[in-house]
């Protein structure tokens, strides 16, 4: 039985009862009032009068029947039908159909019901749209390696190629772009599920960056870049995973490199306080405006603007879940240039996740 049937029918129950307890009390009152009296009453006028109010007992309790049947069918069927809407949207939701929202007619507990919902709907719509542009991502970057593996090693089998030790290096590049690439997915996929804790020590920020940098000089050597390091004497305390750190830093610096070209100036910086931080500016192209606001999602490359380079576009990604699981915010600048500036709690702060 629907919602609205149980509702009128509770009402109705309500209305006949209260009409048959109000024809009852009359009936009892009037035969009290007449057996008290001591008026001489004739027995014919007694019965009239018995009638006229049995009769019309009756009639106002077959009228408040009616005006409750009606008014039991009235807000039943108002209050359901706001419900209504609510109902085929939950179904569209379970179907995979999240772009028709509740409209919200009223301001009350269903308003808030109808609101809620249309959140709910519009989170996933969107959470939809990046598992269905992750997934063409990771096919796309999947296929291009797999497509030249596929076609050098055929070659080799058939004798139209010589497996020679320059092209197996080639091959050998090949497996480790993939290999690299199943390991940043399965990172960040594992890091958003929260199966990657942290394992939070005190650390020194200004040491983590002079390693990270001595590791890339030869890179940037090779590339004729120059690369620059301004940091405090004294060390920058910071309460974090230094593995994690690390991972994050490399990635915003090996982009650095990666996209400026020969001749080009990439400037690192430390800074201590309140709330360290580090950033990477470089002279290259720098980024699209309106790709600004998207950098760190999966699989975003500003080819248009920096040609089109090796790489998954996850770097940017990875890079700003590390930071924002050690409670700090990463901030882009690609106008003139590009400028990545890293923002980390004190060491007198426990940071964490954002909520």
């Amino acid at each position: 039985m629907s919602r609205e049937r149980r509702l009128r029918r509770a009402l109705l129950q309500a209305a006949v009862a209260t009409a048959l307890l109000g024809l009852a009390g009359t009936l009892l009152l009037a035969g009290i009032g007449l057996s008290q009296s001591s008026l001489a009453i004739p027995q014919a006028a007694i019965e009239a009068f018995a009638v006229a109010t049995l009769v019309g007992g009756l009639l106002a309790a077959t009228g408040a029947i009616a005006l409750a049947w009606w008014l039991a069918r009235t807000v039943a069927h108002a209050w359901t039908a706001d419900l209504d809407p609510v109902v085929q949207m939950t179904r569209r939701m379970a179907q995979g159909d999240f772009g028709q929202p509740v409209p919200v007619r009223a301001d009350d507990e269903l308003g808030e019901l109808a609101y809620a919902l249309n959140a709910a709907a519009a989170s996933l719509q969107a959470l939809e749209r990046e598992r269905a542009t992750f997934l063409a991502g990771v096919a796309h970057d999947l296929r291009t390696p797999l497509a030249a593996l596929q076609g050098n090693l055929e070659a080799m089998l058939d004798g139209t190629l010589a497996p020679d030790p320059q092209r197996l290096a080639v091959l050998q590049g090949e497996v480790s772009r993939l290999t690299r690439m199943v390991e940043d997915i399965l990172t960040l996929g594992s890091a958003r599920a929260g199966a990657l804790p942290l394992d939070r020590r005190p650390a020194d920020l200004v040491a983590l960056t002079r390693r990270l940098v001595e590791r890339f000089e030869p890179l940037v050597a090779a590339r004729g870049l120059d690369l620059r390091l301004e940091a405090p004497e004294a060390p920058v305390e910071v309460i974090a995973d230094s593995d994690r750190l690390d991972q994050a830093f490399t990635n915003l610096l090996a982009n650095a490199v990666t996209y400026t070209t020969a001749g080009g100036r990439i400037d690192v910086r430390v800074t201590g306080g309140a709330e360290p931080t580090w950033s990477v500016a470089d002279s290259g192209p720098g980024i699209p405006a309106e790709l600004v606001p998207h950098a760190t999602e999966p699989f975003v490359r500003g080819d248009a603007a920096r040609g089109r380079q090796a790489g998954a576009g996850l770097g940017l990604a990875i890079a700003d879940m590390w930071i924002r699981a050690h409670g700090g915010r990463m901030a882009i600048d690609g106008s003139a240039g590009t400028r990545v500036t890293v923002t980390l709690p004190g060491s007198g702060e426990a940071g964490g996740p954002p909520g």
